[in-house]
């Protein structure tokens, strides 16, 4: 594996990455659980087989065994590429087979998810997850075939795909009931 370095501009990309994780784990289900804050201030450690930044295009691409950590943070892709407009963040794109992410939120209780390929458009404030998307909290779990999550409304919105598969290609939300209180 290739370890990724680079200049201020490189590493800037590259935390904003590990922001978008940030973004991703703490998607609501249903209740919120908040992803860990204290991650924020660990430092993020990424791994490639390759990686390829073009300054001047303002463009990140890193391929091959994607590892992206940042304390309890992982996410894990095939491929990340990310955009720049007029030297800000503009989009992250990436695929996996699925990709994945998961984190420990304040409690210490694991959220994971993954999807096939997950868009990011930081200008529009949108997160979509196509094909066989899921996020897992402590006692729920949505799966769909694609997930959007619109940042300015804080909604997010499940479509099915429509086929007749084993899930029907349906939206499919599990909530487990609170612990019942001993009398």
């Amino acid at each position: 594996m290739t370890r990724i370095a680079g200049s201020r501009t490189h590493q800037w990309l590259l935390s904003r990455i590990a922001m978008l994780a940030v973004v991703l784990v703490a998607l609501p289900c249903g209740t919120a659980a908040e992803a860990r804050d204290s991650d924020l201030d660990q430092p993020i450690d990424i791994t490639a087989d390759r990686s390829e930044f073009d300054e001047r295009a303002g463009r990140q691409v890193l391929e091959g065994n994607v590892r992206i950590t940042q304390g309890t943070l992982l996410i894990t892709a095939d491929r990340i590429e990310v955009l720049l407009a007029d030297g800000r963040l503009s989009s992250i794109e990436g695929v996996g087979s699925p990709l994945g992410f998961e984190q420990d939120n304040e409690a210490g209780e694991r959220m994971r998810g993954a999807a096939q390929r997950i868009s990011y458009d930081a200008i529009g404030g949108s997160l979509v997850l196509e094909g066989e998307a899921t996020l897992e909290q402590p006692r729920q779990r949505l799966v769909s075939d694609r997930i959007v999550f619109d940042a300015d409304t804080q909604t997010v919105r499940a479509e099915g795909d429509g086929s007749d598969g084993d899930a029907g290609g349906r939206v499919s939300i599990r909530i487990q009931p609170p612990p019942r209180k001993a009398d």
